[in-house]
């Protein structure tokens, strides 16, 4: 028995080494799950010891392993058809869509805008508007009559940090430079007083952030705006983000505190592409999921403002349509112009909100730089010597208040 157990350990081994290093990794697995795939951790004698390296190294086998994609969707198909009891003793189950709360297109939500004539290259379809009949799988976080969203639980500790991180850059900046904090909440502040019982109050998270900033830090309160709309199309079923539209009402409570005067989005032209299934749907690849996805929204200026950069990256394959398509997904550095010549930057340290965030900020500046924490190795205070009027908007999800590592990656950033 002894043997077989070794036979078995070894096989076990020599199967996981031919998936992850001989076998070509998954190339569908990042746009598959909406996310960059955990990269080989950097070998030292600490990480050896704290055991990090460790840790690393297994969170990058299970994203590179051959296959995985459809390993996960036959996962899926086997707890969805078999009943398997998920963490926390949820289980799958489908509800009508009107059991599920807000996120959805409201009834009387209509499109601002004719889309038979489109001028974007590569697009040759476009999706119908979400059908509100149909019926998709519920939460596996909460119970068996929740939707899928982000919990939010709130961390003082990390809280204050994220201030501080903060004030380091309103410290080091020149007095000239303006700069914002953006806290954008995630969809379970608005989904009612059932869900405020699990989770914090993220209004509070954000006045207890807020209260600990430098004086010369303007607070954006686009939990303001939202909380007005909550009932309409705001946020993703399956997805964490905000919508376009919800990006829209941030950027109104942006250009408030910033003294501008909005472009309304009667300036816009909306289009739309079907079939978006989410970050948080896609590891559950559930079946009624998969079959009732979400749909993109997003909004081209049409007072004659053009850019540098084309801020939405429609693929050839609609099928492939994520939350990438604006400004083509997370990047260390991002950097384009528009053709309002008035000489201002937008700087933005952010996170993923900030990328449908910032197509409708653009048009008031004529520099517009995103830095992205995770990824940016320099530093944005000498980053932006050289640069004139600058407004700096920090742009992170109440999460990030949360989250240790993203904190420090800021705060190095700087």
């Amino acid at each position: 028995m002894q043997k077989l157990n070794v036979f078995m350990g070894l096989l076990t081994v020599a199967v996981l080494a031919v998936f992850v290093l001989i076998m070509p990794k998954d190339p569908q697995a990042s746009e598959f799950e909406n996310r960059a795939m955990k990269t080989m951790p950097a070998f030292s004698f600490d990480s050896f010891i704290s055991r990090e390296f460790f840790t690393g190294l297994e969170s990058y086998l299970l994203d590179n392993t051959s296959f995985r994609t459809h390993l996960l969707t036959f996962s899926g198909i086997v707890e969805r058809s078999y009943g398997v009891v998920l963490p926390g003793g949820a289980m799958m189950v489908d509800f009508a869509a009107e059991d599920l709360g807000l996120g959805l297109v409201p009834l009387d939500y209509t499109l601002l805008a004719a889309y038979e004539d489109w001028a974007l290259p590569g697009v040759s379809l476009v999706g119908a508007p979400v059908d509100l009949a149909r019926p998709f799988s519920v939460d596996t976080h909460f119970n068996e009559n929740a939707v899928l969203y982000l919990r939010f639980r709130e961390n003082i500790e990390l809280a204050s940090r994220y201030a501080e991180v903060l004030n380091a850059y309103a410290t080091a900046l020149p007095p000239d430079v303006r700069v914002f904090s953006t806290l954008a909440p995630v969809k379970v502040e608005f989904m009612g007083p059932r869900y405020a019982a699990v989770n914090s109050s993220q209004l509070d998270a954000i006045n207890f952030v807020n209260n600990q900033l430098n004086q010369r830090i303007i607070t954006v309160d686009a939990h303001g705006q939202l909380y007005m709309h909550q009932n309409e199309y705001i946020f993703f079923r399956l997805d964490h983000h905000w919508t376009s539209l919800g990006a829209y009402y941030a950027y109104l409570a942006f250009a408030q505190a910033a003294g501008l005067a909005p472009i309304t989005i009667d300036n816009y032209v909306e289009y739309y592409i079907d079939g978006f299934v989410g970050s948080l749907a896609v590891g559950t690849r559930n079946r009624t999921i998969l079959e009732h996805p979400d749909t993109l929204h997003f909004h081209r200026i049409a007072d004659g403002t053009t850019f540098s950069k084309d801020m939405f990256w429609v693929p050839a394959d609609l099928s492939d349509a994520c939350y990438r398509l604006f400004l083509g997904g997370d990047r260390a550095l991002v950097q384009f112009t528009s053709s309002n010549a008035n000489g201002r930057t937008l700087a933005v340290v952010k996170d993923s909100f900030a990328n449908a965030l910032v197509p409708w900020i653009a048009p008031h500046y004529e520099n517009i730089i995103m830095f992205d924490p995770r990824q940016f190795t320099g530093s944005v205070v000498e980053y932006l010597q050289g640069f004139e009027n600058i407004d700096l908007l920090f742009v992170n999800y109440m999460p990030a208040t949360t989250m240790q590592e993203l904190i420090e990656q800021i705060y190095n950033a700087r």
